[in-house]
């Protein structure tokens, strides 16, 4: 008998949510939303599931991400692939096993049906499923390619290639180019304050010391004296400039980013449907 495939449709940004976990997650909307048995959602449909739409802000407006190929634009499309067993209920079965409430199962197919998707396709599951049990495939100029290899090895060409021309990518590249452009360098910092503190503070100190050397009796001050307290001073006040300027430093290059897969998630915004 011919297995029934089973596809979980997502974006390579969530994708790599899910590796870093190692396991496929219930829906998190449920969760929200007080179900008492979150699903994990599945689809028959091979070719997309109209139902894992995504709300997206490009920083201008936010609209919906609707086809495969606006997923590949915008954050990158992938599914993870199993095959329908004993532990998936359809749609219709999901309503009593998970204790929903009513409204909101029917509030789930009405928002489906409107995106052109069929409830009758939908199969969930009520436990995360590890995705070493799940082949992973990422769709590209229109064709869905496995992300394992035939060796078992992760194609991390075919996944950095498409996640790299996605708008969130590039977003997320040029934020961190221009941050790192408006840091300045710690040493030019550092030589530039430091010189206007040495010219600064020798001139007072000269200034000041020869004051005091104008009361005192010729005879009394010995040679080399005011040459000695200049130097002193100007090396005390030196040091503790340098110090306040490291400080400054630490302070102005604390990170301001914390990377570019972190930026990424900061393009999403929550979403009502099941996958």
């Amino acid at each position: 008998m011919e297995k029934t495939l089973l596809y979980h449709y997502t974006s390579l940004s969530h994708l790599i949510e899910i590796f870093k976990t190692g396991k496929l997650l219930t829906s998190q909307t449920e969760k929200m939303l007080k179900v008492k048995k979150p699903g994990l959602w599945f689809s028959t449909n091979s070719k997309w599931e109209f139902s894992a739409f995504k709300r997206f802000n490009d920083g201008k407006k936010e609209f919906d991400l609707n086809t495969p190929e606006e997923f590949e634009k915008y954050i990158g499309c992938a599914r993870l692939v199993t095959n329908l067993n004993s532990l998936f209920v359809t749609f219709a079965k999901y309503k009593h096993k998970s204790k929903v409430n009513p409204l909101l199962w029917d509030k789930m197919a009405e928002i489906g049906k409107s995106k052109g998707a069929d409830p009758n396709e939908w199969y969930a599951t009520f436990n995360p499923l590890s995705i070493n049990n799940l082949d992973i495939e990422v769709f590209e100029a229109g064709e869905w390619f496995n992300l394992k290899k035939e060796n078992g090895e992760f194609d991390s060409d075919l996944f950095n290639r498409n996640l790299e021309k996605t708008f969130v990518f590039k977003k997320g590249k040029e934020m961190e180019e221009k941050m790192i452009k408006e840091i300045p360098k710690k040493g030019e910092v550092l030589e530039d304050e430091v010189e206007q503190v040495k010219e600064h503070k020798v001139e007072q100190v000269v200034e000041d010391k020869s004051e005091e050397v104008e009361v005192v009796k010729v005879e009394e001050v010995e040679e080399g004296k005011v040459e000695q307290v200049e130097e002193d001073k100007v090396e005390d006040v030196e040091e503790d400039k340098v110090e306040e300027v490291d400080e400054k430093m630490a302070e102005k290059e604390k990170p301001k980013s914390k990377g570019i897969f972190s930026k990424v998630r900061n393009f999403f915004r929550g979403n009502n449907n099941l996958f």
